[in-house]
């Protein structure tokens, strides 16, 4: 007589599937056909901002920094951020979502122009027919803080607005990642505006009370650093580093002027010792410190 046995028992194991990006709250959004030489007012606030131009040029100009933004790019302004839109002989149409994300995969985004392939485009139109037949949509209000409900709204519709919107961002961090050259995928706002030359230096300055990290500010830029190096020996005739340390110097001269000593100087400006900072003076002030000081008392 045969035994029956009992089929070994299929075990299920729970694993948690971390999101990636969560956009919490819709604020605003707006589609605006903008006619030549308009200029919205600067704002700021304490959420995301993406724009689109859908159709012709834009300047989205941030901390007083203009970046040029064409048909098809998307622009991701960063909470608290100083911005407004400029049209300089364009007429474009611009397609602005706010919104609440806490996500650090975001900051991925922060302040750049990124091109929005056309095979990812239905998800900005589904956020905007969703919007349109879920919310009233205003004119362009800085300052508002919700929207109004339709009396009859999408059932679901923010939730739709705010997958479609996840889904986007989520293919678009897929596609920087897999690029092979990030410049590909990312229209840098330096080199949009052409100013690659100020972007440099302006992260040269902001890190010249400490230590320079070429590494660091290729990664910021998204370049390699041959191209970097030699655009900007090319364009200024000097290397990154001697720019830096002209930059220390310059700062070193404020500082003196401001009456501190050297040594507090050195130690601000991140030298490792008096002795490179007195050097380092010399060759780029044509004088040493002490002189320096001389020569303004």
């Amino acid at each position: 007589m045969r035994m029956r046995t009992n089929p070994p028992k299929t075990r299920f194991y729970m694993r948690k599937i971390d999101n990636l990006l969560n956009v919490q709250k819709i604020v605003t959004v707006h589609y605006q056909d903008l006619f030549k030489g308009y200029s919205s007012p600067e704002e700021k606030h304490d959420f995301w901002e993406m724009i689109y131009a859908d159709k012709g040029n834009a300047y989205i100009v941030t901390d007083g920094a203009p970046h040029l933004l064409k048909r098809g790019e998307t622009y991701f302004i960063p909470p608290n951020l100083p911005h407004y839109v400029e049209c300089r002989g364009y007429e474009p149409n611009i397609f602005i979502i706010s919104f609440v994300c806490r996500s650090e995969g975001l900051r991925f985004f922060a302040d750049r122009v990124v091109a929005v392939p056309e095979n990812l485009s239905y998800l900005l139109e589904n956020v905007l027919a969703e919007a349109r037949g879920t919310f009233v949509l205003p004119d362009f209000d800085p300052d508002l803080k919700k929207l109004e409900l339709r009396e009859h709204p999408n059932m679901g519709g923010e939730q739709v607005i705010k997958n479609s919107l996840e889904l986007l961002l989520i293919y678009l961090l897929r596609q920087g990642e897999n690029q092979a050259s990030p410049q590909e995928f990312f229209v840098s706002k330096i080199a949009s505006s052409g100013a690659l030359q100020d972007e440099i230096v302006r992260y040269l300055s902001a890190h010249v009370y400490g230590t320079f990290s070429l590494d660091e500010l290729c990664a910021e830029l998204h370049y390699g650093k041959t191209h970097l190096c030699t655009f900007f020996k090319k364009q200024t005739g000097k290397t990154i580093y001697q720019t830096y340390l002209k930059l220390k110097t310059d700062e070193a001269k404020k500082l003196i002027r401001r009456k501190s000593t050297f040594t507090e100087a050195a130690e601000k400006l991140g030298f490792d010792s008096l002795s490179h900072f007195n050097y380092v003076f010399k060759h780029y002030a044509g004088m040493t410190p002490g002189e320096y000081k001389r020569s303004i008392n």
